[in-house]
């Protein structure tokens, strides 16, 4: 037991070091970005860089991309604490009452995550990891809340109250109107890639938003 604990804080004593703000994230944006890579091809993966999650989409030159920027699938391990806020702030009983389609985008986000989860199907780490992040979600869009699912890691404290309230005051409700009316424009659709541009861009202007709070 007593190897097992060092062990335990070794590994988080080294997960701390590679911690730094720029891996903090906006919470809802996490769902966002996930809900549009659940409309990307399945090989799309994500790297985060200073605040912000990009979708690389596979071919040629992902691999060598990956390399140069110097990122690996362990950034998914950056989204724990984000989708569990984004569900406590966006998915609570309250926010769901005021607005029902927001299971909807995170839905969607959960199609993002079955999606990664093909894409590494050969590793079974990952998917244990991404199953358990499904699992935070369904969490609230089925309206369980149990409280025991999310347990507190090393990065959690990262995201103090200032931080999540500046993120989270973000997203005005002419923002939050305008994801929800395009994700429900993308659900009508049987082949919405062609149609997921105009959130992108959008997103490309809130993550610069992101930036100027985080740095």
């Amino acid at each position: 037991m007593a190897n097992q604990n060092l062990i335990d804080y070794n590994e988080n004593i080294q997960e701390t070091k590679m911690f730094n703000q720029d891996f903090i994230l906006n919470p809802l944006s996490v769902i966002i970005k996930l809900a549009i890579l659940s409309n990307k091809s399945i090989g799309t993966k994500i790297f985060i860089d200073k605040n912000v999650i990009y979708l690389q989409e596979p071919g040629p030159f992902q691999a060598i991309c990956r390399y140069i920027l110097k990122t690996n699938k362990t950034n998914i391990k950056f989204l724990y604490n984000p989708l569990q806020i984004a569900c406590e702030t966006f998915l609570n009983k309250e926010s769901i009452k005021e607005k029902p389609e927001l299971i909807n985008l995170f839905q969607c986000a959960q199609k993002g995550i079955n999606n990664l989860i093909e894409t590494y199907k050969s590793s079974s780490i990952m998917r244990l990891c991404l199953n358990y992040y499904y699992v935070i979600l369904s969490n609230y869009i089925d309206k369980v809340y149990n409280t025991n699912i999310f347990r507190k890691d090393n990065i959690t404290s990262y995201y103090n109250n200032e931080i999540v309230e500046s993120l989270n005051k973000q997203w005005t409700t002419e923002k939050i109107k305008f994801v929800l009316n395009a994700i429900e424009f993308l659900m009508g659709f049987n082949n919405p890639s062609n149609y997921v541009k105009s959130l992108e861009d959008f997103m490309d202007t809130f993550d610069k938003e992101t930036q100027n709070i985080l740095n």
